[in-house]
């Protein structure tokens, strides 16, 4: 039975800090299916690409934001360039 109660004693002031982080936490906002993409220019949804391996076989690769075909999916690291050379 004392052990019992030491165990409560070390355990009721962690379970404490847990029940009320749990109650002041709040998930965060689920953005549309798009997630952080920005509305397309006309330029850019002008021309479409089934990927990068099309843009590079056209010989096309990097696009830049804002030239026909961008899509920010292509763009991995957001930096404006799509379809970039692959890092070994």
């Amino acid at each position: 039975m004392r052990n019992l109660v030491i165990t409560a004693l070390v355990l009721l002031p962690s379970l404490a800090t847990i029940a009320h982080a749990a109650q002041s936490y709040r998930a965060p906002r689920q953005n549309n299916l798009q997630g952080n993409y920005r509305a397309l220019t006309p330029a850019e949804a002008s021309v479409t690409y089934s990927g990068c391996n099309e843009v590079r076989q056209r010989g096309l690769a990097p696009l830049r934001r804002g030239q026909p075909g961008y899509r920010p999916w292509m763009d991995g690291d957001n930096d404006g360039l799509a379809c970039e050379p692959v890092r070994r």
